[in-house]
């Protein structure tokens, strides 16, 4: 009678201890790394993402799925991509600097790269960033951002709740 008291309750715990796992907090992490590049005279930008986080936050704001690094990906996919970055992440200066979509490309892990460039720009010794990509759909979406202008590099997590930092680059 104990052993058959002991598998249940046995039995009874591992099941508690498997519904615990199921109901863990999923954390959800991009990373934007932004640099000065002295000789072009530009802000190189390039941001790393869940492709299946983008794509759903997609079909929830525009009804389209993409189907990202797929046969039937959607052809209109990277115009997509940018109206989405574009609406969703901001640098400035004293005003709103124009980025330029230089393209993406999604890895075997499953992760997506976005790149953009402003045009020439003198060195900023201040430049704030705003970063709401994912939040609305995920509200834990943390975006780390890395920023370097010259030898000075900082890092900011930026969320739902602060979604945006001025970086001191002087």
């Amino acid at each position: 009678m104990k052993k058959n008291v002991r598998f249940a309750l046995t039995i009874i715990g591992m099941a508690l201890l498997l519904n615990g796992f199921a109901m863990l907090h999923e954390y959800y992490i991009s990373i934007t790394n932004i640099e000065y590049n002295p000789m072009s005279q530009s802000i190189e930008i390039s941001q790393q993402y869940i492709a299946h986080d983008v794509e759903k936050a997609i079909f929830i704001k525009h009804k389209v799925d993409l189907h990202l690094a797929e046969p039937n990906e959607h052809p209109k996919a990277d115009s997509i991509l940018e109206v989405y970055f574009r609406d969703n992440f901001e640098l400035s200066i004293d005003s709103t600097i124009q980025l330029n979509w230089v393209g993406r490309e999604v890895k075997l892990d499953e992760s997506l790269l976005i790149y953009l460039q402003s045009e020439k720009i003198e060195q900023p010794n201040k430049l704030t960033v705003k970063n709401t990509s994912l939040t609305e759909v995920f509200p834990a979406q943390s975006n780390i951002t890395h920023v370097k202008v010259g030898e000075r590099q900082l890092t900011k997590s930026i969320n739902r709740i602060t979604n945006t930092h001025t970086f001191i680059t002087q």
